[in-house]
């Protein structure tokens, strides 16, 4: 890692049904960050280095953080919002994990998803917006009647338009892969370059949405170097017969 972003807390929802890891989350200090050093879209920005764990659960909380169906409706509390875990939900040790993460954090620290790994937010799924690869849980509900906030692609959530373009050609980054065809990665890369192409493909059905076409040939061109995926190749040759034709 380029150890950027020192003071971004990871979680890894898989270890996060072990017991060792949840009190590692919980005793790890918080690495200090410096803006200056950062990329452009996160310089000039207020950091302030949390000074409070990760979570607080405690060592026998931990321990009775193991996978249970609720025998009744659980109401949650995460200040200023509240909702309620159905009667039979099934909770796993990263649900209990999840859950404390954001009634500590919420608020005070920003919380992410990676869209790999999104899916589940305990009734707050106005509050998520899409950011790039992130998926983002914030304070208030987005206003989706923004022109930059489209409401109609995957996940189910807000896409953030303008500061998911910043990411993908101002942030991000993508080795090789964006200079031309190549040859077949391993599985790991694979996956890694498939996520990074969903972004691309979501923004470039937004620009089709908007009629602009030469925006959505631009984005498919690059989702189809970073995906294997033969339905966004076929989007790109469909946006191809679409662009408008030059007179002579």
């Amino acid at each position: 890692m380029a150890g950027t972003r020192r003071d971004v807390t990871v979680v890894c929802l898989a270890l996060a049904e072990t017991d060792w890891y949840m009190k590692q989350l919980r005793d790890n200090p918080t690495r200090p960050f410096d803006p200056a050093l950062a990329p452009a879209i996160w310089r000039g920005i207020a950091a302030k280095r949390p000074d409070w764990p990760l979570h607080s659960m405690t060592d026998r909380e931990v321990t009775a953080a193991v996978p249970q169906v609720l025998p009744q409706p659980v109401s949650l509390a995460i200040c200023p919002y509240h909702s309620t875990l159905a009667k039979n939900t099934v909770l796993y040790g990263k649900d209990f994990l999840s859950i404390r993460v954001i009634q500590q954090n919420f608020g005070r620290r920003p919380i992410a998803w990676g869209l790999t790994s999104g899916g589940r937010y305990y009734g707050l799924d106005s509050l998520i917006v899409q950011r790039g690869i992130g998926l983002h849980l914030e304070p208030t509900k987005p206003d989706t009647a923004s022109a930059g906030i489209d409401t109609h692609r995957m996940f189910g959530v807000a896409l953030d338009l303008p500061m998911t373009e910043r990411l993908l050609f101002e942030t991000y980054r993508y080795a090789d892969l964006l200079a031309g065809p190549h040859g077949e990665l391993e599985p790991t890369a694979a996956g890694i370059a498939q996520t990074l192409g969903v972004p691309f493909t979501q923004v470039a059905f937004a620009a089709e949405a908007r009629g602009d076409f030469a925006t959505m040939v631009r984005y498919l061109e690059r989702a189809v170097l970073l995906s294997s995926n033969p339905a966004i190749r076929s989007a790109l040759d469909q946006a191809h017969k679409r662009l408008p034709t030059n007179p002579r």
